[in-house]
């Protein structure tokens, strides 16, 4: 009598389904073969531009860039020459073929040059005890790294300051010189002055190959021309 309860009490419970029964079963993991050699390396494809050789300079020495941003304001002669050697040499040995050029001169007195500096960097020891210009050749050789970029910048430097108090006008400022070495030879540099009014500067500069094989300037002539003719000039005591 005592199990009827419990009897009774399991006829109002609910009926819960059978976990189903099923004949599959989880594959067993597959089996991982560990390669005993390893395969046959392959070469690269071919690729003929994958590869290059550098490019080489066009020139040699020192480019442009390497000179400095303080040497763009300069024209400069760097290369050698065979001035000395050419066919008519003789136009550039003596003064009188210099005089026989019949240059037209007409000097203008509103045009003047007052002011020549010039500046010789030839090493670590330039500008000696004087502190202005050890710090002009410092500022000559801000940049430069390699000595190519510091023999690139041996030379003889000419900052030249002159005027013009008439009216503005295009000029042409010549820079003429003689070396140490190569005697009597005349080289010229010039610097198109397009549109001068008031004072201004010209920059001319004979640097690297030119310098260390003609040696530093021995003389000089500045000449300011208008066209063809000289309106003002400046030259060294011994032109």
């Amino acid at each position: 009598m005592r199990w009827m309860p419990l009897i009774a009490l399991t006829a109002f419970l609910p009926v819960l389904p059978a976990p189903a029964q099923t004949d599959t079963q989880a594959a067993p993991p597959k089996v991982v073969k560990t390669p005993t050699q390893l395969p046959r390396a392959t070469a690269e494809p071919e690729n003929a531009g994958a590869y290059a050789p550098p490019v080489a300079r066009e020139h040699e020495g020192p480019s442009a860039a390497d000179v400095g941003p303080v040497q763009k304001h300069f024209i400069r002669a760097s290369t050698t020459d065979d001035l000395a050697d050419a066919p008519n040499a003789d136009d550039a040995w003596d003064n009188a073929a210099l005089l026989a050029k019949h240059e037209k001169i007409a000097l203008d007195k509103r045009i003047s040059v007052p002011l020549i500096h010039d500046v010789q960097n030839d090493g670590p020891n330039s500008g000696g005890d004087n502190a202005v210009l050890r710090y002009e050749v410092t500022y000559l050789n801000w940049g430069a790294v390699t000595n190519a970029q510091l023999l690139a910048r041996r030379g003889h430097y000419f900052t030249i300051t002159w005027d013009n108090d008439g009216p503005k006008a295009d000029f042409t400022a010549r820079f003429e010189y003689r070396e140490v070495k190569s005697k009597e030879v005349v080289r010229t540099l010039t610097q198109p002055m397009p549109a001068v009014s008031g004072a201004t500067r010209s920059y001319f500069a004979v640097v690297d190959k030119a310098y260390l094989n003609y040696g530093p300037v021995v003389s000089w002539r500045f000449t300011v021309l208008k066209g063809d003719t000289v309106v003002a000039e400046a030259k060294s005591f011994i032109w």
